[in-house]
């Protein structure tokens, strides 16, 4: 009887871990088109802002597609309208927003976001 509970403890134990574990390593991406970002120190700036928020584990702007890409973790629950609101106090405008998990769903190429033209007609 007691050798059983053992075995029922171990088996918890891995499962809880393999379960926490798993739930901490979900992340998810979020991409999109930036309207004009004239400069690398521009890129810089916005993901030194964007890496302070909470949740946003890695932050990426590059100037030359006028694209950005960042990571979040699993209990970042932001939405296009946060990103909007956030760009907007830097001076930008955002299209073609797109998140996914990482390493389930696609990305898009940053070359093909770079000419991505919503269906309401922005750039």
């Amino acid at each position: 009887m007691k050798t059983h509970l053992i075995r029922i403890g171990i088996c918890s134990i891995v499962f809880l871990t393999t379960t926490s574990f798993y739930f901490q390593s979900v992340q998810y991406f979020v991409q999109f088109r930036i309207m004009a970002v004239p400069d690398s120190e521009s890129a810089k700036e916005v993901d030194e802002k964007m890496s302070s928020k909470a949740g946003i584990l890695d932050s990426r702007t590059d100037y030359i597609t006028s694209t950005y890409f960042c990571l979040l973790s699993a209990d970042a629950d932001y939405a296009r309208e946060d990103f909007e609101n956030w760009f907007a106090k830097m001076g930008y405008s955002i299209s073609c927003y797109s998140r996914g998990m990482q390493n389930v769903d696609m990305m898009i190429s940053p070359h093909v976001l770079k000419n991505c033209v919503e269906e309401n007609g922005e750039h």
